[in-house]
């Protein structure tokens, strides 16, 4: 569990901005980059709520990195991204609570499933957008109503250059399609999404950005070799990142002053390797935003 040190003198070194005492949600950090993540706002001086969907893989979490980090305060929030019941209670609970949120990093996400929401949402994209979409348009009067800036940091990933939109088959339903290329429209989604709050918000007191892990060896990406014609090429993901190494793209994204609706990742070796720094966005990423927005605000306007 404990950080190396390379990793410890990066984050002494980059991380400009304290953090110490803030509070930080983030999801998805039951494993590979959101735990990685967790651990090094942790190291930070930060303190944590983990929204999570396994609330006893959560615990367990929790009381190692409590060992390690022993004065450190985390919290446990209940959250399931495919469940908008889930999500509905979940940012009741914040505003409730009152969380005085500083960051909140949007790290969750699924590569693959042929299973549905329960909502009925194929599960990736159902998940990995629309789940974070109603979830975050839920919270943002509440983040709006802080008397301080908001860091949201939506987690992309690279495959976005790879995603094709096509609202007749917005879902993938009438068509066939192979799990990157679903994946891919997810996070295509997400990163317009993204870039739509960062225009609409820019002279608010939230800050949106986006990051990405790069290539890092994780048990999301190791399920892209589960098909076999994909299996000859398993050997390869030694030379991937660590989930480590990949995460640091997320306290970047926290402790520095990153112009709003940027995106930190690696970028080396296409954007797959490397610490984190500013990358470029492909223009796919600027096209049709707002014909996104409408046609997802269409489907889940009685849920936000």
């Amino acid at each position: 569990m404990s950080l190396k040190e390379k990793t410890k003198r990066y984050l002494n070194k980059k991380c400009k901005n304290s953090i110490e005492g803030k509070t930080i949600v983030i999801t998805g950090a039951t494993s590979g980059i959101g735990l990685k993540a967790a651990e090094e706002l942790l190291y930070l001086g930060a303190n944590l709520i983990l929204a999570a969907r396994n609330k006893e893989k959560a615990e367990e979490i929790k009381q190692r990195l409590i060992e390690e980090y022993k004065d450190s305060t985390i919290d446990i929030y209940p959250l399931d991204l495919a469940s908008l019941d889930s999500i509905k209670k979940f940012a009741t609970r914040i505003k409730r609570n009152k969380v005085d949120v500083y960051g909140f990093v949007n790290n969750a996400g699924v590569f693959s499933g042929k299973n549905r929401t329960i909502d009925g949402y194929p599960l990736v994209m159902g998940t990995n957008y629309i789940g974070t979409f109603v979830l975050v348009e839920r919270l943002l009067p509440y983040f709006m109503s802080l008397s301080h800036e908001v860091k949201l940091i939506n987690t992309s990933s690279i495959s976005y250059k790879s995603g094709k939109m096509n609202y007749n088959d917005f879902f993938f339903e009438k068509k066939k399609k192979n799990a990157f290329q679903i994946y891919s429209r997810s996070k295509l989604c997400l990163t317009k999404y993204s870039i739509y709050l960062a225009n609409k918000y820019m002279d608010s007191n939230i800050k949106t950005i986006m990051t990405h892990p790069g290539i890092a060896k994780t048990e999301l990406l190791l399920n892209m070799f589960k098909p076999w014609y994909m299996r000859i090429f398993k050997p390869v993901a030694n030379i991937f990142m660590t989930p480590e190494k990949a995460s640091l793209s997320i306290p970047y994204a926290l402790t520095e002053d990153v112009r709003c609706g940027s995106l930190i990742g690696p970028n080396h070796l296409f954007d797959g390797w490397g610490y984190p720094k500013i990358n470029k966005l492909a223009k796919k990423a600027y096209s049709e935003i707002e014909q996104l927005i409408v046609y997802t605000k269409g489907i889940v306007k009685k849920d936000i």
